[in-house]
């Protein structure tokens, strides 16, 4: 799919929000590992808003119909 560490990935979480996610790993053939900005307004700390990670997100073309929980890309 073309993407490595550090590259920025959209996706959609299982509740149907919208992120823009860090690619922390990277599974052949189409898996990543995300990193991402809360949309919870609750998860925030001293910090700011917190962040969530996903993990073995498969690429929106490989998932079908489900309904979230996916990664795509416009360099992919």
């Amino acid at each position: 799919m073309g993407v490595k560490i550090g590259d920025v990935v959209d996706l959609l979480d299982e509740t149907g929000h919208q992120h823009w996610g860090l690619v922390t790993a990277v599974w052949e053939p189409a898996g990543v590992n995300v990193v991402f900005v809360s949309s919870d307004e609750i998860k925030t700390d001293q910090y700011g808003r917190q962040v969530e990670r996903l993990s073995s997100l498969q690429h929106q073309s490989t998932v079908g119909e489900q309904p979230g929980r996916f990664w795509w890309s416009d360099d992919a």
